[in-house]
């Protein structure tokens, strides 16, 4: 009877982890119940059946997980979630030296806290010190630091 416990829970626990893997992926309540469940069978073979039971328990529990984690590895499974578009796009940099302090332009977004202005014909990205500032609003620079360009309301 002892050893059916041992096996239910061993098999629970597979099903459980197999189910975090392929169908409920990330760090979940059926991983973390598998867990719990291999512990259990594990730690019940130890108490209940004797040391070598609970050796033998121990060393199939750990070749179920690596089982697992190589199937997960190399299978199928992984791919509904894996990231496979290649992100090709570039910031547009413009050179915050074609600006100076006084300059003046117009929100082309609006400024909350961050967003996008047109100044001397170049858009930019730009962030507000006077809070927000709706689109199409005049805007005038008030200081470059790095590569920012801060602006505030005309």
């Amino acid at each position: 009877m002892e050893i059916a416990v041992v096996v239910f829970l061993l098999l629970l626990a597979a099903v459980l982890l197999i189910a975090e893997v392929c169908f409920i992926p990330g760090f979940g309540i059926s991983g973390v119940m598998g867990f719990l469940s291999m512990a259990g069978g594990v730690l019940y073979a130890f108490f209940e059946i004797g040391n070598i039971a609970g050796w033998v328990t121990l060393f199939v529990s750990g070749v179920i997980c690596v089982a697992l984690f190589i199937w997960a590895l190399y299978g199928k499974s992984l791919d509904k979630i894996a990231l496979k578009k290649n992100i090709d796009s570039t910031v547009k940099v413009v050179d915050v030296k074609s600006f100076k302090v006084g300059d003046c332009g117009i929100a082309r977004t609006r400024l909350a806290l961050i967003g996008e202005a047109e100044i001397n014909g170049h858009i930019t990205e730009v962030k507000s010190e006077g809070g927000f500032i709706d689109e199409g609003e005049r805007v005038e620079v008030t200081r470059i630091s790095g590569d920012s360009l801060f602006v505030k309301k005309v």
